[in-house]
């Protein structure tokens, strides 16, 4: 007669059901709303000759733009339309059908370029640990610039740029900054170990206060910092950035907890460099 033993059925029972309860959870949190349907994104590698742009969806990368030559180190996406700069070079270009223009030509080397959710351009200006960095702000709004003309510094910035003074960013800066949907800016230290991100909040009156220190990554760089754009119903508590190398990390504002967003070699170089990351800026504000 066969006999059957209840007490390792229903040990076995349990262990299955415990499996898929786990199982579930795990799907549970990999699919949550912070994560799910996430926008893609675009990054570029600094070390990469001629330089491309990879465009980022479900972790997948894939090429956006290539250039002819020359590398790209900073790159800045508003209504579809691409902008990029070289830290090595004083120009920022615009891609219109596959052909870049240069829209703005500056006197020094550009070190990073953004647009905040007003649709205004700006670029920064530094020398790491050798003196006081600059962030400048440019017209006209980017849904405002023709095709036959260029940016201009902004009166405003002409008298008084937002000045980035190293005493109040632990001693360097080597240019990389952002927006939040709320105007203030965040500025992240770029390539050197410790790496510190700080947000410097905007006034009543439209200036800058004095940064404040969020974040601190002891094992590696933090670059081309951006933060997921809110008219794509994504909740603005993450700021995503590059790690100067190959991963791409997003870290919750709220909680500072960090996880890796994308891991791989997007120029399948032998030396990656990952040193900038945005989103496509869908400004239409005018205020």
């Amino acid at each position: 007669m066969l006999r059957i033993n209840s007490k390792k059925i229903s040990m076995q029972f349990i262990k299955l059901a415990t499996l898929f309860l786990w199982h579930g959870l795990m799907m549970s949190l990999c699919t949550s709303p912070a994560y799910a349907g996430e926008q893609p994104y675009y990054a570029v590698d600094a070390y990469q000759t001629p330089g491309a742009v990879y465009r980022i969806e479900d972790r997948q990368p894939g090429v956006f733009f290539r250039r002819r030559s020359g590398s790209i180190s900073s790159i800045a996406i508003c209504n579809e339309q691409l902008y990029f700069c070289s830290a090595n070079d004083r120009r920022i270009y615009q891609i219109i059908e596959k052909r870049e223009r240069v829209v703005f030509e500056h006197k020094t080397y550009i070190r990073d370029i953004a647009i905040d959710p007003n649709g205004n351009f700006y670029f920064s200006e530094a020398s790491g640990a050798k003196g006081d960095g600059r962030i400048y702000k440019l017209n006209p709004r980017v849904n405002e610039l023709r095709p036959d003309r260029r940016f201009s510094i902004s009166s405003d910035s002409r008298k008084k740029p937002v000045q980035v003074q190293l005493k109040t960013v632990d001693g360097f800066w080597a240019g990389d900054f952002t927006f939040d949907a709320q105007g203030n800016l965040y500025l992240s230290t770029g390539n050197r170990t410790p790496a510190f991100i700080y947000k410097v909040p905007r006034q009543k009156d439209g200036r800058y206060g004095s940064p404040k220190k969020i974040y601190r990554d002891t094992k590696g760089a933090i670059k081309g910092i951006t933060i997921p754009n809110i008219q794509f119903n994504t909740r603005q508590d993450f700021i995503y950035y590059a790690d100067w190398s190959r991963v791409v990390y997003r870290l919750n504002i709220r909680n500072l907890g960090r996880s890796v967003a994308f891991s791989g070699n997007v120029a399948k170089s032998r030396n990656p460099h990952l040193s900038d990351i945005a989103f496509d800026i869908r400004s239409q504000r005018r205020n």
